[in-house]
């Protein structure tokens, strides 16, 4: 009878342990999450990023395309196609440096492909 209680207690050990590892892994899985999630989405970092910064600094802003000032449809995309006037924009487009938007390009042949105007 006296493995009984040596039972009992190496099966709390154990279960303590599992506790502890689990809250430990959920601790680390948190940290690595809340930093990975410090660069903006839909951001390649280099000459992508200074487009998008031309366009936020000329006052475009995103999300608000309807209203003809939307910093993808009516600044980013038109830039990385080329296009010198947006329908229905508001604003003028920035003056941006040919060769950053083909350096933008040769890295990320995707980024500013979607629609433009509002």
């Amino acid at each position: 009878m006296p493995a009984v209680p040596f039972r009992n207690i190496l099966g709390e050990i154990v279960k303590h342990f599992l506790t502890f590892a689990s809250a430990m892994s959920i601790a680390f899985a948190n940290i690595a999450f809340a930093q990975s999630t410090t660069k903006m989405p839909n951001q390649p970092p280099g000459p992508c990023q200074k487009v998008a910064d031309a366009c936020r600094s000329a006052g475009f802003i995103k999300g608000d395309w309807k209203k003809g000032d939307g910093l993808w449809r009516d600044c980013v995309d038109p830039i990385m196609q080329g296009k010198t006037t947006v329908p229905g924009g508001t604003k003028p487009l920035p003056a941006v440096d040919a060769g950053l938007v083909s350096a933008c390009r040769a890295k990320h042949p995707k980024y500013g492909s979607g629609k433009v105007g509002s």
